[in-house]
């Protein structure tokens, strides 16, 4: 196996080779090695996420405008080469992943990624990987072996044996190995674990990690119905089942050591614990309850609010209802990563406007059932779904509201629905089918690399995707969150309210509550042409696009517009990007309610 720890030369190299000429040929070498060490470092590190995804942009952009002159395939960007190493970086992603919790809220996953040290050892007992934590707590350079860990000798002896046995092809994987050093930095003795990964082509290596505390799923829920903690007072107990101190907590979380402390306390008096020895025995007692009575389900209790709709097929449906119970009923298609964010956002102004909203959750989405169905016809049954819904509902005549890559859904929906039985659609920073590479463009490059992958090289989209969550969910949804508006300047000061960061993460967890799969899908709908749903339908459709949105540019909007303009109106907000619903809701809902009234007249 290649030694993958970075080599800043190489990329350097790698990166004047990709300016000087563009071609594949010319990143086959270094920026190819460059984007392999980044593989598996993003599935060992979760907070490199950015960086993968700048080397990923760079190969995948630089195929995709060498192809891209002959016909497209979705193999344009074909990656057997990498093959190997995505599936190996996969089997490490699957090990290390932070299980969300039953309520889709995720851990914090202590110990899991959050700094610990972490290292790849081959049969040859070389270290072929490490990151930036264990090359500061080990000494680790360029060719370190198990003798560099500076291991008691019964305990190195151990590893060396497990080491050799990767390279027999008789008898079961070796055990997993625990072993203790000594930090320099801290003068503090650590557990560390080592066990195989095996990945799907038959290579073995040995994993090391920090050995931390579990957490389970059901933990979360535990402390919070027992005990009535916050999301940080339950975040703070992950951390001391880890064993971590309140300085420790304090930096990790950029937080004061006095506040940890306070909030440490504020813990102690809701367990009537005396000593945070006594707080950890409950803590890992709760643990254990949770291990021993697990509850991976993900559950929707019925409420004014919210409804499970039967489908007939034997799965059920979320649905939230939002607004005045007689107010004239408004289908909302939620987007790909918010969710049902942008209703909390405008949640007053429903009972102003006169509007009931029905949010019907697509599958794999929050508490949804999956869809096992193929892919390809996920939009299609999805449509039915919701049709079945109207029906069963007894809703009449509704205006469809997609928000954001929701409009697909919405565009599906119409087209499946009887004629008459649908008012008429409204689309807020919507997709458009597309037609053409030439679309992508605009995008900024966060959006951009997604959506060729998703186009072009299929098979590396979950990996992507799930190597995103794991950044989500440990510790890195801000900073994955600003990511995509760091290049929207007019997006930036309203994800900027803190209040509307808070609603758009929650929505993010709904969307990851059961993996990647649902974010997926919906990304595989976003680059296609699905303009049959469109032309399927002769009803009225509202478009409301920002000037500046960084996903979906508005001279494609005008295209589309300008294609249907016998039955579609465009309104253009100035100053705006993507995020329209949380900036000027006022604009949408007058929109809805317009054609509400307009269809009555």
């Amino acid at each position: 196996m290649t030694d993958f720890h970075n080599d800043p030369a190489r990329e350097a190299s790698g990166a004047a080779a990709a300016e000087q000429t563009g071609t594949p040929d010319s990143t086959s070498t270094a920026a190819r090695d460059s984007l392999i060490e980044a593989i598996y470092r993003i599935a060992l590190d979760p907070q490199t996420y950015d960086t993968f995804m700048e080397r990923w942009d760079g190969y995948v952009t630089t195929r995709v405008a060498h192809e891209i002159g002959g016909t497209e395939r979705t193999d344009m960007t074909a990656t057997p080469e990498l093959d190997t190493h995505f599936a190996l970086a996969s089997k490490l992603l699957d090990e290390t992943m932070p299980p969300p919790t039953v309520d889709g809220q995720e851990p914090a996953a202590p110990g899991a990624g959050r700094g610990a040290a972490r290292c790849l050892i081959d049969e040859h007992g070389v270290i072929v990987w490490y990151n930036t934590a264990a090359e500061r707590q080990f000494g680790l350079r360029r060719g370190a072996t198990i003798d560099t860990l500076g291991l008691e000798e019964a305990h190195r002896d151990r590893l060396i044996e497990m080491a050799a046995a990767l390279a027999s092809s008789h008898g079961s994987p070796p055990r997993p190995q625990i072993f203790t050093t000594r930090l320099s930095e801290t003068g503090r003795d650590v557990h560390f674990q080592a066990r195989v990964i095996t990945e799907t082509a038959g290579t073995e290596v040995i994993l090391v990690t920090r050995l931390s505390a579990s957490w389970p799923a059901g933990v979360a829920t535990l402390i919070r119905e027992n005990f009535a903690m916050t999301p940080s007072e339950i975040d703070i107990c992950e951390w001391i089942a880890d064993g971590r101190t309140a300085s420790q907590i304090a930096e990790l979380r950029g937080a004061s050591v006095a506040t940890v402390r306070t909030q440490i306390k504020n813990i102690m008096a809701k367990t009537r614990t005396s000593a945070q020895p006594e707080l950890v025995r409950l803590l890992h007692l709760l643990i254990r309850i949770s291990e021993d009575n697990p509850d991976h389900s993900l559950r929707v209790v019925e409420g004014p609010g919210l409804r499970r709709v039967e489908l007939r097929d034997g799965r059920s449906m979320p649905v939230e209802l939002h607004g005045p119970e007689g107010g004239d009923p408004v289908i909302f298609f939620h987007g790909m990563l918010d969710g049902m964010a942008a209703l909390e956002h405008c949640r007053d102004l429903l009972t102003q406007y006169n509007l009931r909203f029905i949010c019907p959750a697509r599958p794999w989405f929050g508490a949804a059932d999956p869809d096992h169905g193929p892919m390809a016809g996920s939009l299609d049954r999805f449509a039915q779904d919701v049709c079945e819904m109207l029906k069963d509902r007894n809703l009449r005549s509704p205006v469809l509201l997609g928000h954001m890559a929701g409009a697909i859904s919405a565009h599906a929906t119409a087209a499946a629905a009887n004629s008459g039985d649908i008012r008429g659609l409204v689309s807020v920073s919507g997709g458009v089918p597309i037609l053409g590479a030439g679309q992508f463009a605009s995008m900024t490059t966060r959006q951009r690399v997604v959506a060729y992958t998703a186009r072009y090289s299929p098979r590396v989209l979950p990996f992507l995707l799930r190597a995103g969550i794991r950044q989500m969910r440990t510790g890195g949804e801000r900073k994955f969150l600003m990511s995509l508006y760091e290049n929207s300047p007019d997006d930036l000061p309203v994800i900027a309210d803190p209040d509307v960061q808070d609603m758009v993460l929650n929505g993010y967890r709904f969307t990851v509550a059961q993996g990647h799969r649902a974010f997926e899908i919906d990304s595989r709908h976003v680059v296609g042409n699905w303009s049959r749903h469109v032309e399927a339908t002769e009803m009225p459709i509202h478009l409301i696009h920002g000037e500046s949105d960084p996903v979906v540019a508005l001279s494609s909007v005008e295209d589309f517009a300008r294609r249907y303009h016998n039955r579609t109106q465009l309104t253009r907000i100035d100053g705006t990007g993507q995020l329209i619903f949380y900036k000027s809701p006022e604009v949408v809902l007058s929109a809805v309610r317009n054609m509400l009234d307009l269809a009555r007249a």
